[in-house]
């Protein structure tokens, strides 16, 4: 079979049908897909171009050729495109030294929306941008795991999923520090309970609040106030603001990362409230800084600088096995760091 002149110039990709249509990678990404999440007209629009102008997936045709790109890429979950977590500067630099001394290369694709990942993913593995793909903030039926189990593209995941025996993944027991948290907080002899989590569906997250509420029925605790948002200071101090209205007697407030602690600093200060006198709080994560707050704020270490270094070399060690060998699999347990706003006086 021939190749036509448009092949032998450019190979069309995803990008150029999104170009061509006025549309972002993710709605065609879901067209070809023909995901029912868009509308008919707009699948029917995208496979036409896509059979004119003759669209076929790259994967194909660098297996044929036996082609790598000696990259990997690092796709960035919203709203990690802001580097809200330290832990993903220290997978980005840790990935970026192992690589290099291998002769390999790293790239970075950050994600807007959630909705927008399962196309980037697709884009990688079909425009041949990587020979690997490093994948966070998980959930339990992954549209992008399941996309890379069946290609069969090398990757390695930031949290397990509902398929922890079929794919390679380092992850936070964060049930553990849930279940920490609570235990510290419990210390103050709290009148309340608030426990700060990010967006439901989020493994990590889900894990998170299970162990938190777990250990606070276990400890006859008051029953917990629960909030979900974005692991933002914005999102921690409007939280914090809600929190507060019902009540701030005797108040303990655990968050899921020392981001949200850090905003709930600010709404106390704007409301007269000490944090360790009036309010006892615990992050998570240890954020550079949180030592540093006014109390140094409690918290629990993920151990950042490990889980980078295992997810690299996993990546890397992926790389050289096949689909059908077992896939290796880590479990960090997170280390508490008691600085005194925990308590109450």
């Amino acid at each position: 079979m021939g190749h036509t002149d448009r092949d032998m110039q450019k190979r069309i990709g995803l990008k150029d049908l999104a170009r061509e249509l006025g549309m972002d990678v993710s709605t065609v990404s879901r067209a070809l897909r023909q995901d029912p999440r868009v509308r008919a007209e707009t699948r029917q629009s995208v496979r036409a171009l896509a059979d004119r102008l003759g669209y076929r997936p790259n994967a194909a045709a660098r297996a044929l050729k036996g082609g790598m790109t000696d990259r990997v890429a690092v796709l960035l979950s919203p709203p990690q495109q802001r580097f809200a977590s330290p832990i993903f500067l220290e997978l980005l630099a840790t990935l970026d030294q192992r690589l290099r001394a291998t002769g390999k290369t790293l790239a970075v694709f950050a994600a807007q929306s959630r909705d927008e990942e399962a196309g980037i993913v697709q884009m990688i593995v079909e425009d041949g941008l990587a020979d690997g793909i490093v994948l966070g903030r998980t959930r339990a039926q992954d549209p992008r795991v399941a996309y890379l189990l069946k290609i069969g593209t090398p990757f390695v995941s930031f949290g397990r999923t509902d398929w922890p025996d079929r794919h390679p993944w380092v992850e936070i027991d964060y049930a553990a520090a849930g279940a920490l948290a609570v235990a510290a907080l419990a210390e103050a002899g709290p009148k309340r309970l608030a426990i700060l989590s990010a967006p439901e569906g989020l493994n990590f997250a889900d894990n998170y609040l299970a162990g938190a509420l777990a250990e606070a029925e276990t400890r006859g605790l008051p029953e917990p106030q629960v909030v979900r948002c974005e692991m933002t200071e914005e999102a921690g101090e409007a939280a914090a603001r809600a929190i507060f209205d019902a009540g701030t007697d005797r108040l303990a407030v655990a968050c899921i990362q020392d981001s949200l602690a850090f905003g709930l600093y600010r709404a106390a200060a704007a409301r007269g409230l000490t944090v360790g006198g009036d309010i006892a709080v615990i992050g998570g994560q240890n954020f550079p800084g949180s030592e540093h707050a006014a109390p140094p704020l409690s918290t629990f270490s993920t151990e950042d600088s490990r889980v980078a270094a295992l997810l690299s070399d996993v990546m890397l060690a992926r790389l050289d096995t096949t689909p059908e060998d077992p896939p290796e699999t880590h479990v960090i347990a997170p280390q508490p760091l008691l600085r005194g706003s925990h308590l109450l006086p």
